[in-house]
């Protein structure tokens, strides 16, 4: 059950100053940034937290169980100071996201120190952004330099001098670049020294200090690049470093070590033995080996691949502080050794699998929490179990959809987490939780697409266009893909048909079995899957040079994540579903008139595209199908710029449209929005962007949505909600987008506004509120009822007597506002100002304005107010 209504209203007002407001949910900004017309208003981040996402680093703070600090792959840092009961958010508004390391000064754990970028390079690596410190436990950062090295794998603080700080920098990781090495700062991050510096193809992999010598460090150094179809995992120049003075100079140790090109290479110090040396080294033979003279000379110890399945992924190794003897591998599984590495055996079974980082507490070795590919996990009992801690919310999509419910479910892939669907509001309680969410398909989820016109069958696929059919009625599955062969049975050239890493599907408007999914050319399916038909010739540049085995020259990774020249985007134009457009991992653009018949290539036309780059999405306007947006993202060239173009003739001609947007953050998807002509959003490496004449100039849409990559955008109409995916932070909705839509130049600078008001919807809730027990993630609902939107300048010092709510001539509410309420500041002494929501729910009011106060009646004349005439409906509010 559920009841609409229009909110139609009546201003009865003498003011001399703008109205301030607040809200349930959203109290006035406390920041300082009076450009953001938004500030006021706030994201919603469903999540969901039980998804999981990968986490590059975790450290805690030696004796106590309460703190843990946590980064993220690409959702920035969290600190718990509950044992991981709950986390939040301390480095969310820097440059970047991703984080490549942390370290806390042993003298002061509330120095922490933060290498962004993460340093396991696989295909979806975000860009590191420079070393930050925060003197305050993460209150607050500032940019301590090497904005450009790029990713960040290691941070040794001088356990005697905590001005010395050491950063082993991997650099670029598509490209090379000067700013690989090691680097020190002894005045706390004034000034750095490079300090190591082998070529521009070779940085840091892991570093190691004794903590009972300082000036003994060691550095696994490591050849790599990254290009879009392979990765190129080491080299002759790969190796050992090691220096006896500080930093100042190093020598590479050979002695008993095997013999180049070499990959990866991890380096760990047994603290109860500091001359008893580990490494794993991906060589051609051999994984361990050991030193027991501080890395005079080495013995292999065990050529067991388990210990590093995936060397360029993986090479992490921790030694216990009980005992040199104990060590953790941290690999595929986390594997624990009882005799220096010999022997093994797994050390959590049931956890998330792909290990990348783990702390141990000197002081109580038993306690130890770790980063995988699912999220943070903790133990208490030497790694005998382990908590999931589910209230991180740092899923990494790649792709959101919205399903025809109401209230909408969203539903989208996760990197190495499985696609998942769950509600953007929860009726059976206050706030979306990780119950609420489901699995559609395992694996790493891709894409998630229910069927617009039949929400109950979802169409979803994992890598490599595994594709899977689901009806939620029967709860059956059925796997579709048209196509069997894969990188793992012959290299992509020798295939018939490849499939990206992330191949699109998209579904009818009107037909729940009519579905089309992308390899290098297109499928199209009219009966759920059963049949497959190719609609097109190869829509890619089909270079075979780019389509090896993926890896080398010591080790091939075959995952089918580098495969190349393929369909990265489908877009069915909303207009005419004749129309479809089509982008490629190389670059291409096609579009169709006639709903596959005929092919035009258009990319010709986009002048200045750079050549093998992205073609991640195409947003077709949902008024004209001649009329699209794109983005090329060129990252994966090691080119940041934003590449953002618009035609308005089927591609015939195009227009480059990037006013306003930074020089050095990659875009990758803009939309229009269905309610608004013209009114575009965009998703970078950095956030979100807004323009509301079509492309002509873009400014920054912050409200409080955090610094993130957005892989993906979508509109629920009905709603006017925004809803964004990001590769890092999980899902966010902003709800209720009419001001945005209704937004024009001269409303920012404007002393006053009242904002066109629009339906409103109260659901019955049939569940109780009360939570489950113990420790979960959960978000809001969005809010219900009749949500009027005001925007102001200033302070209040006299605003409206009332505010009437008229439905079929009976006033729902009269909003009466106290005498004379004192003028509303900030306490940084800064007025309120910019957009701000008051709610009027069908069943019940919301106190969400100040200095006033509430009361219903059906009676229209109970407050002794004037009668009131109904309006029609959308109408604006009268002042």
């Amino acid at each position: 059950m559920k009841k609409s209504c229009v909110i139609l209203a009546v201003l009865i007002a003498v003011f001399s100053l703008a109205p301030a407001a607040a809200q349930e949910e959203e109290s006035p900004s406390t920041g300082s940034d009076n450009t953001d017309i938004l500030k006021n208003l706030k994201f919603r981040n469903v999540g969901p937290a039980v998804a999981g996402g990968r986490v590059a680093a975790v450290v805690g703070i030696p004796g106590n169980p309460n703190i843990y600090y946590a980064g993220a792959a690409g959702g920035g840092v969290f600190k718990t100071i509950d044992g991981g009961l709950s986390w939040k958010p301390i480095f969310e508004h820097e440059s970047t996201s991703s984080i490549g390391a942390i370290a806390l000064a042993p003298e002061n754990p509330d120095w922490i120190w933060v290498g962004t970028g993460e340093s396991k390079i696989r295909n979806d690596v975000i860009d590191g952004r420079g070393v930050y410190f925060s003197p305050d436990g993460g209150l607050s950062w500032k940019l301590m330099g090497l904005a450009d090295v790029g990713q960040i794998a290691g941070i040794l603080v001088d356990p005697t001098d905590p001005d010395t700080v050491f950063v082993g920098a991997l650099g670029h990781a598509w490209a090379p670049n000067a700013g690989r090495g090691v680097y020190r700062t002894r005045d706390g991050g004034k000034t750095w020294t490079k300090v190591l510096f082998v070529d521009d193809q070779t940085g840091v992999s892991d570093m190691a200090m004794p903590l009972n010598n300082s000036k003994v460090i060691f550095a696994g150094m490591w050849h790599a690049r990254r290009f879009p179809w392979t990765l190129e995992d080491g080299g002759e120049s790969s190796g050992i470093y090691r220096s006896t003075d500080g930093g100042d100079t190093w020598k590479k140790l050979t002695e008993g070590l095997p013999k180049g090109p070499l990959g990866r290479i991890a380096v760990a110090i047994a603290p109860t033995n500091p001359q008893h040396i580990y490494a794993l080294i991906a060589a051609k033979t051999g994984m361990l080996w050991q030193s027991l003279d501080l890395g005079d000379h080495w013995t292999e110890v065990n050529s067991s691949h388990a210990l590093d399945v995936r060397p360029f992924y993986f090479s992490r190794m921790v030694v216990s502080p009980a005992t040199d003897m104990k060590v953790y591998f941290l690999s595929f599984n986390m594997l624990e050794s009882d005799d220096g590495g010999k022997t093994v055996h797994p050390a959590d079974r049931g956890v998330h699998s792909d290990h990348h980082t783990l702390w141990i507490d000197p002081k109580n070795p038993d306690r130890m929490i770790q980063g995988n590919d699912g999220g943070v996990f903790l133990s208490a009992d030497g790694a005998k179990h382990w908590r999931f801690l589910n209230t991180l919310p740092i899923g990494q999509f790649y792709q959101l959809a919205a399903d025809s419910k109401e209230p909408y479910n969203l539903c989208g892939g996760l990197q190495d987490n499985s696609a998942w669907c769950g509600p953007s509001s929860d009726l059976a309680a206050r706030s979306v939780t990780g119950r609420n969410w489901h699995t559609v398909v395992g694996g790493d989820g891709e894409y998630s697409v229910p069927a617009p016109s039949d929400p109950d069958i979802i169409y979803s696929d994992s890598q490599d266009g595994s594709l899977v059919r689901l009806d939620t009625k029967t709860h059956v599955s059925h796997y579709i893909r048209p196509y069997l062969g894969s990188p793992e049975e012959m290299k992509p050239a020798d295939l018939k048909y490849r499939f990206n890493w992330t191949a699109p599907l998209a579904v009818s408007a009107t037909d729940a079995n009519e579905v089309y999914l992308g390899a290098n050319v297109l499928f199209k399916t009219t009966d759920g899957g059963k049949s497959w038909t190719v609609i097109s010739p190869d829509l890619t540049r089909d270079d075979k040079t780019k389509q090896e085995i993926a890896g080398g020259p010591v080790q091939h990774d075959i995952s089918s994540a580098e495969d190349y020249d393929t369909i990265m985007c489908i877009t069915l134009a909303p207009s005419d579903p004749k129309v479809i457009w089509v982008g490629s991992d190389d670059g291409l653009v096609h579009v169709t008139r006639d709903g596959g018949e005929n092919w035009t290539n258009v990319t010709a036309h986009i002048t200045g595209a750079p050549e093998w780059a992205r073609v991640y999405q195409i947003g077709v306007s949902p008024f004209d199908a001649g009329t699209a947006y794109l983005a090329y993202d060129a990252h994966e060239l090691d080119d940041r710029r934003p590449y953002v173009y618009k035609t308005s003739d089927y591609g015939k001609s195009w227009t480059r449209i990037t006013e306003g947007l930074p020089a050095d953050f990659s875009a990758r998807v803009v939309r229009e929005d269905p309610n608004k002509q013209g009114l575009l959003v965009l998703g970078t490496d950095r956030g979100l962007y807004y323009s509301s004449d079509a492309g002509g100039h873009w400014q920054e849409l912050k409200a409080n949505f955090p610094t993130v990559p957005v892989y993906d955008l979508n509109f629920a109409k009905k709603e006017h909600d925004l809803i964004v995916a990001t590769h890092g932070r999980g899902l966010f909705v902003l709800d209720n987008i009419r001001p945005l839509e209704e937004m024009d130049a001269k409303i920012p600078s404007s002393d006053f506004h009242l904002f066109n008001a629009g339906p409103g919807t109260e659901f019955h809730h049939w569940g109780g509120f009360g939570g489950g027990g113990g420790a979960e993630y959960s978000a809001p609902n969005a809010p219900e009822g009749g949500q009027l939107f005001l925007h102001a300048v200033q302070a209040v010092e006299h605003f409206v007597q009332s505010i009437d709510f008229i439905l079929h001539r009976q006033r729902l509410a009269r909003l009466r506002f106290k005498p004379n309420p004192p003028r509303l500041r900030k306490t940084s002494g800064e007025r309120i100002a910019g957009i701000l929501r008051w709610r009027h729910g069908a069943a019940r009011a919301r106190r969400d304005l100040p200095h006033c106060r509430h009361r219903q009646g059906p009676n229209p004349r109970d407050d002794g107010g004037s009668p009131l005439r109904s309006e029609p409906e959308n109408s604006r509010f009268g002042v």
